[in-house]
């Protein structure tokens, strides 16, 4: 398996990748699959694919994605010469997840996230699987902090 950044001809099959993941995701929250757009996410991929503050890696096996790691570039809002590299979404086939497929991602993250002059990675879960994302960030050298979420309804 290698990761590598994904290329502009690569997004038709990122999107296919993409989409087990929203799968996953919905059989963990529901309402994604009444909220998820298409023409969005292909917007993201790009983005996170294209832009400096960005990112998006591909592991490959030969050259089919097996997973990614995609993530942006945020500044601490009392001194903005502090940059940390925030994960925002990390997937692998589960026939290739492997503590080390995934520590692959996570080396390539880390790399962009030092040539970008980051001082520290977050990375969190939307709620699919909060369990088995702690274990693996704890694993790859994390420590956890708190970040909840509270839904606004019309109460």
């Amino acid at each position: 398996m290698i990761v590598r950044k994904m290329l502009a001809k690569e997004l038709d099959s990122t999107m296919i990748l993409f989409n087990y993941y929203r799968d996953e995701a919905i059989e963990a929250i529901p309402r994604i699959e009444e909220e998820y757009d298409e023409n969005s996410m292909v917007n993201t991929v790009r983005t996170f694919a294209s832009k400096y503050q960005y990112c998006w890696f591909n592991a490959y096996e030969g050259q089919r994605p097996v997973g990614f790691i995609a993530g942006y570039l945020s500044e601490c809002p009392w001194n903005s010469s502090i940059v940390t590299a925030n994960i925002a979404f990390v997937y692998m086939l589960e026939s290739h997840r492997t503590l080390s497929n995934f520590k692959q991602l996570m080396d390539e993250f880390t790399a962009w996230s030092r040539i970008c002059e980051a001082r520290e990675i977050t990375a969190g879960d939307i709620g699919i699987n909060v369990e088995r994302s702690q274990k693996l960030y704890e694993h790859l050298g994390f420590t956890p902090i708190l970040l909840m979420s509270k839904e606004l309804n019309d109460e």
